[in-house]
């Protein structure tokens, strides 16, 4: 249903509606700026969602874009500039903060920082600082979209402990889920200073938390022209191998196939930048999929020490240290999560890591409870249909295994144990022995 060069093609009038759809121009100014009335405007839109096979105007503007990416855009900087909108030096405390979080944000290795403009450089995102005491320290941080005066997102952060360090953190992990978040918000456009990869890419991770097999088909279009390549973009190739791990995970199709590609990924990253963090990420993906996860957890934690703030690094490793028989050493891990780990922070990722922590604890009725959840936005996750009955199977609950796996089935036809012994490669025997033993009743 992602192949479109079978539909028909939008009309000169429905790309123009479109491109001025892309530039985030209301129905109202639409109808202005092209003289024709409102119910016109809705009849184009309604048939440039069915032709672009969307359902509304977010989908539709970061649908195939009409100019194909210049590729030297794959390779344009995202270019960041704080604003100091006070002298933060008679704050030591803020300032301090600041400085951190310039460096946390900074370890990233996405954004190009500055705090001086350029006249040569127009920032894609413009981030306004100042400092308040008015119920403490604080430091106040604004998101604007490039020099614009437009605030995209605003928050305070409190400096409510002497942990400069694990503030700024917390802050960083805030401010670019907010980047991310404010991005998608945004209209692409070949004018835009903000690159095309990154554009795309944080659509994509966006896109792909509901965690379905279409979400997967959609990203996989996205970002595959700029992550196969041979000038191709380090994030892009990144973001497509964990939508590749989890595709395979969540048994969305040629698991041999998807290997091949996510080994593929790892391949040309490891060659052409073998100590970036994306690259090592790759690589941690593909070791578990292979059930190398004790070489998985070596690049996990060279990530996380090059870049204390990245989420999915620290959610996976938790899950792979219990499952390795590691427990100490995922509790740790897990109580470090939720320390450092802003509520309003928090991916979808970090919901399907958190049920996996729930079963290895052996606290089942929450996992459940988790799981159930999770499935009313991704029905079809196969590994969460396996928590729900491997729990219930733990609490002697029958019916309700029998349940679960009468809907695994419906969802997955084709599912067998050959998809189970898959991800338990690498798992220690016993936790291994444990968890077939309690997933018996699904292949009787």
């Amino acid at each position: 249903m992602f192949e479109r060069n079978s539909q028909p093609e939008l009309t000169s009038r429905q790309k123009e509606i479109l491109s001025l759809l892309r530039k985030g121009l209301t129905n109202n100014e639409i109808c202005k700026t092209l003289k024709i009335s409102a119910n016109t405007v809705k009849a184009h839109l309604a048939k440039i969602y069915k032709i672009l096979e969307v359902t509304n105007r977010t989908e539709a503007v970061t649908t195939k874009i009409d100019e194909e990416p210049n590729i030297g855009d794959l390779k344009k900087d995202l270019n960041i500039i704080f604003f100091k909108q006070s002298d933060l030096s008679v704050h030591p405390k803020v300032n301090s903060l600041y400085y951190s979080l310039v460096e946390a944000i900074h370890q990233y290795r996405i954004f190009r920082i500055t705090d001086t403009v350029e006249d040569s450089v127009e920032p894609a995102f413009s981030i306004d600082v100042s400092a308040s005491t008015d119920n403490g320290e604080a430091l106040f941080l604004s998101i604007r979209l490039g020099s614009s005066h437009e605030i995209l997102w605003t928050t305070s952060i409190k400096i409510d402990s002497d942990n400069i360090s694990e503030i700024a953190q917390k802050a960083a992990m805030l401010l670019f889920r907010n980047i991310v978040l404010a991005t998608d918000k945004i209209s692409y456009t070949p004018e835009s200073p903000i690159p095309y990869w990154w554009y795309i890419t944080a659509h994509c991770n966006l896109k792909f938390e509901s965690r379905s097999k279409d979400a997967f088909n959609y990203c996989k279009d996205l970002l595959s022209p700029l992550a196969t390549g041979e000038v191709y973009s380090e994030h892009a190739v990144y973001t497509l191998s964990l939508v590749y791990y989890i595709a395979i995970l969540d048994n969305w199709g040629d698991t041999e196939e998807y290997t091949k590609q996510l080994a593929e990924f790892a391949r040309k990253t490891m060659f052409n930048a073998p100590y970036s963090i994306y690259s090592q990420m790759i690589m941690a993906f593909y070791n578990i999929i292979i059930g190398n996860k004790s070489e998985a957890i070596s690049y996990f934690k060279q990530v996380i020490e090059a870049n204390p703030q990245t989420i999915t690094a620290r959610t996976i490793l938790a899950q792979i240290y219990m499952l390795t028989g590691l427990n100490d050493k995922a509790l740790e891990l897990i109580e470090e999560c939720e320390r450092l780990i802003p509520e309003n922070a928090m991916q979808a990722s970090i919901k399907h890591g958190k049920a996996f922590m729930l079963l290895l604890q052996g606290k089942y009725e929450e996992c459940i409870k988790l799981c159930s959840q999770i499935l009313l936005y991704t029905p079809k996750a196969t590994i969460h249909h396996l928590f729900i009955i491997y729990c219930n199977n733990q609490l002697g609950r029958k019916a309700e295994s029998e349940a679960q796996i009468k809907e695994l089935y419906k969802q997955h036809p084709d599912f067998g144990r050959p998809y189970v012994e898959q991800i338990m490669k690498g798992v220690c025997p016993e936790m291994q022995k444990k968890f077939m033993d309690h997933l018996q009743n699904l292949f009787v």
